[in-house]
């Protein structure tokens, strides 16, 4: 199991970094330059899920008119939900080959970033790259700086603390907040019917929606703060692949879908904006 993870995921994503940081010569935008290629990449693959997503608020009246129909038989009530949803061609468990597979890629761009940024010998990088001519030279190691970033290192790195400064990072500071916004949106994109699933679960005397509602609740602020303590440990590079990733994720959303949970805020702010005008 552990050469399959390293022969056919890790080294080749180490590989693309290693080859995109040969071109531009910096690490950070290397870093986020695979992110781009790895999301454009996936797009086959994230694109049925936004729309899987879309159906589901499409059938929401549907869903409406069952719960409030069988209010009083969750039995039936279930049955007729999956039978509205096979109807459609929804798979509620669709989105976790998505989920999957980001978490695969995101293990393997900090093992990459780890390796990297390090202190690894330039000859066991080297045993790791398949193409001599993208080998690191002894005399031109890693630069790990990125707009006077350590991408080595997260917020406050003990390990890295050498008595010239106090190992924290303003920079991965700022990364992180940006990693919390972005994961916060980006899972507010897709509650697209809250205020509509609020009415139903009052209506439903069963305690499945309570539950459901407020998993789905809890997950809009979990994932955030899962993503906070991930920025205070997580070197920087992995975070800046994060945050360019859930922003890719949130315009993929908005072009396919249009804002989803976010429209009443966006709606909201529209109509501030042209108040003031």
């Amino acid at each position: 199991m552990v050469e399959i993870w390293q022969n056919i995921i890790l080294n080749p994503i180490f590989n693309v970094l290693i080859i995109i940081y040969s071109f531009v010569g910096s690490l950070g935008a290397a870093i986020i330059l695979f992110t781009l290629i790895i999301k454009a990449v996936m797009i086959p693959v994230t694109l049925p899920s936004i729309k899987m997503s879309q159906k589901q608020r499409d059938i929401q009246p549907e869903i409406q008119k069952i719960k409030e129909k069988y209010k009083h038989d969750q039995k039936k009530m279930a049955a007729m939900q999956m039978e509205l949803m096979k109807k459609h061609g929804i798979n509620p468990a669709s989105g976790c080959i998505t989920t999957i597979i980001t978490l695969v890629l995101m293990i393997a761009v900090y093992r990459s970033v780890i390796i990297m940024t390090s202190g690894t010998s330039i000859n066991d990088l080297n045993k790791q790259i398949y193409v001599e001519y993208f080998r690191l030279k002894e005399d031109n190691p890693v630069d790990t700086m990125f707009l006077n970033l350590d991408l080595s290192r997260g917020v406050y790195d003990t390990n890295k603390n050498d008595g010239k400064d106090d190992g924290f990072q303003i920079g991965a500071l700022i990364i992180t907040i940006l990693s919390v916004v972005s994961q916060f949106l980006a899972t507010k994109m897709m509650m697209p019917y809250s205020k509509m699933s609020d009415k139903l679960v009052k209506k439903t005397p069963g305690k499945t929606d309570d539950m459901m509602q407020s998993m789905q609740k809890q997950n809009l602020y979990v994932m955030p703060l899962m993503f906070f303590v991930f920025g205070l440990t997580l070197p920087s590079g992995v975070m800046i692949y994060i945050v360019v990733s859930t922003l890719f994720q949130i315009a993929q959303t908005y072009f396919s879908s249009g804002w989803g949970g976010l429209d009443s805020w966006v709606k909201k702010l529209a109509v501030s904006l042209g108040t003031k005008k």
